[in-house]
């Protein structure tokens, strides 16, 4: 009985005891993280005595050199080396404190003291590495390795990596890593991923330059597959796609590959907007014949290429454009209508509808789509949406409602049911509808889809912003109508009776954007950028002041050639709106004309 007693007194001791050194050891890093280092310093030793822990113990000396009582810490740390003899760590601490004190002979002397004591023991290089690391001492913590690798005979790169990557040193970061890859310690990707927060934070390409000219350097001494991909990789980070080809296209060929990369970097540079490489990654694999299996897969690629080109404003000739029709129509017949190339009779439609008005031929490509027996619910719900927007540019309201309603009924709780949804409250808004169409958008701002969401926001708070203005709002809806379809005239006609008629409206800054939108619909630059330009500076207080601005910046750097005023209006929007969704593109387009 005694014994039980003396044992569950020595349990709750204990339990005190741990609960003491948790309740002091939670305060003390709340006063070290406020700098209050004379209140943490009193509870880190305390809870070093307690626990002999050398992580608290550190802690402990940092307090003191940061309060200047070198004396104290001096003593403390003695007392460990002493105690301690076969850490060496402890005399690390000694060196930083007497660098500390600005004593860098005694440091210097101390720390070489523990290179000359370090054995060919791996923990003990580690250890002592972490520690010279810890206190800022990169150099010594690389003399540490260096002295390791020269007892052990392990290259120690990854450690090696670290230290040059904590103190910048670039250079010798940049060959560690690409040491790594050469000696098969580690694969192309692990490699990627050590160099990919360097490469991204890359201001002023550095970094980038420093690891280019590295790689090559390797390549031309001695061509390997896994320096070739990075150099593919490092390209394609700087969306730098000519060169990556030129490297792809030269692996590709002397690996005797099928033209898989080359897809890939194909569908990035897509991604990018950079279609003339898309293209010719594309066309590279079409060349190795109709019997490589990646065939089909560049032909579409061809075709979307081409056909963003067209949706961008890059291809506005009218010969070009029907080419492309061209080219569509044979691909079907090549390949007949799937469900592998539904994308492609979406965007063909979009083509014959939007681009050469012919919208009963889109109609009939899309149903003959239909009717393929392989399609899945999805496939449907894209392409029964697709001829409802068809008959809504034709003017067919009755038979576009029909559309979307058949897809919302088929698809509840899914994005094809949320788009459907929102497609009935825009045509309810287009023809004055607002009270219906505003308590449909309401819901589908909690879509599932983020594109359908913020649309719908985006048009839910147009209506409740001008619902008290109804009749100005119905001609604003017709003329949106009007600009779906293709109408130019008409829309304009009653965007400007708004302007004109109706200038102190809420709605005469979203019709001069309206009409910038068609400007640029019609490829008229100059008129779109002075319609955005107007809203950006006239109204800079309005919702689409931000938005506005972007364009504005994005027509005048892409289309008119003028870098200086779109420098100007992507700083405008870091400025004036830095919590703008635009705000992230304007830096970086900002950057990129400021290298030119």
């Amino acid at each position: 009985m005694k014994r039980i007693f003396l044992l569950t007194v020595l349990t709750l001791m204990l339990k005190f005891s741990w609960a003491q050194s948790q309740d002091d050891l939670q305060l003390a890093y709340s006063y070290y993280n406020a700098q209050e280092y004379e209140k943490a310093s009193y509870l880190f030793e305390n809870v070093f005595n307690r626990t002999k822990s050398k992580t608290y113990f550190i802690y402990f000396v940092n307090c003191l050199v940061n309060t200047e009582n070198y004396e104290k810490a001096e003593k403390a740390v003695k007392k460990q080396v002493s105690s301690s003899k076969n850490d060496l760590t402890y005399k690390i601490l000694l060196g930083y404190v007497y660098r500390r004190q600005n004593h860098i002979d005694k440091a210097s002397e101390q720390y070489e003291e523990v290179i000359s004591q370090i054995k060919a023991d791996k923990n003990q290089i580690i250890q002592c590495t972490n520690m010279f690391s810890s206190l800022g001492e990169a150099e010594w913590a690389e003399k540490t390795l260096l002295k390791g690798r020269d007892l052990t005979g392990e290259k120690f790169s990854i450690e090696l990596f670290s230290v040059y990557a904590a103190s910048r040193n670039q250079r010798k970061m940049v060959e560690t890593g690409l040491d790594l890859l050469e000696d098969n310690t580690l694969d192309v990707s692990n490699v990627q991923g050590m160099f990919q927060y360097y490469v991204n934070n890359d201001i002023n390409n550095e970094f980038y330059d420093i690891l280019r000219f590295g790689i090559l350097q390797r390549i031309q001494k001695t061509p390997s597959t896994p320096m070739s991909e990075l150099l593919i990789w490092l390209f394609m980070q700087k969306k730098n796609f000519k060169s990556a080809f030129i490297q792809a296209k030269a692996l590709d060929k002397r690996l005797g590959e099928q033209g898989q990369r080359l897809i890939i970097l194909g569908d990035e540079a897509l991604n990018a907007k950079d279609f003339e490489t898309a293209s010719e990654c594309y066309n590279y694999v079409i060349d190795k014949g109709k019997e490589n299996s990646y065939y089909r897969r560049a032909v579409y690629g061809v075709l979307t290429s081409m056909y963003e080109r067209v949706v961008g404003g890059m291809i506005t000739d009218s010969a070009e454009i029907f080419s492309l029709e061209k080219r569509y129509i044979q691909t079907f017949e090549e390949f007949g209508l799937n469900n592998q190339n539904i994308n492609e009779v979406k965007n063909f439609s979009y083509l014959e509808t939007y681009y050469l008005n012919s919208p009963d031929k889109a109609k009939s490509w899309v149903e003959k789509t239909l009717n393929v027996p392989s399609l899945n619910y999805s496939q449907k719900a894209q392409l029964t949406l697709t001829l409802g927007n068809i008959e809504l540019f034709s003017g067919d309201i009755w038979g576009a409602v029909m559309r979307f309603a058949k897809v919302e009924n088929d698809n509840k709780q899914n994005e094809y049911g949320d788009e459907a949804k929102f497609n009935k409250a825009r045509i309810a808004y287009y023809t004055g509808n607002f009270k219906w169409a505003a308590s449909q958008l309401d819901v589908l701002k909690a879509a599932t889809s983020k594109l359908v969401a913020n649309d719908a926001m985006e048009l839910s708070l147009l209506i409740a912003d001008n619902s008290d203005s109804s009749a100005v709002l119905e001609i604003y809806a017709r003329g949106d109508m009007y600009f779906s379809q293709n109408q130019f005239q008409k829309a304009e006609n009653s965007l400007d009776s708004i302007i004109n008629g109706f200038p102190t409206s809420g709605l005469v800054d979203e019709s001069y954007f309206l009409k910038a939108k068609i400007s640029e619909r019609k490829h008229d630059w100059q008129k779109a950028a002075e319609y955005y330009k107007k809203v950006a500076d006239d109204y800079s207080f309005d919702v689409l002041a931000d938005k506005a601005a972007y364009k504005f910046a994005e027509i005048s750097s892409v289309r008119l050639s003028d870098k200086e005023k779109a420098k100007e209006y992507y700083m405008k929007i870091l400025t004036d709106y830095p919590g703008s969704v635009f705000a992230t593109e304007s830096r970086e387009k900002y950057r990129e004309l400021d290298k030119r």
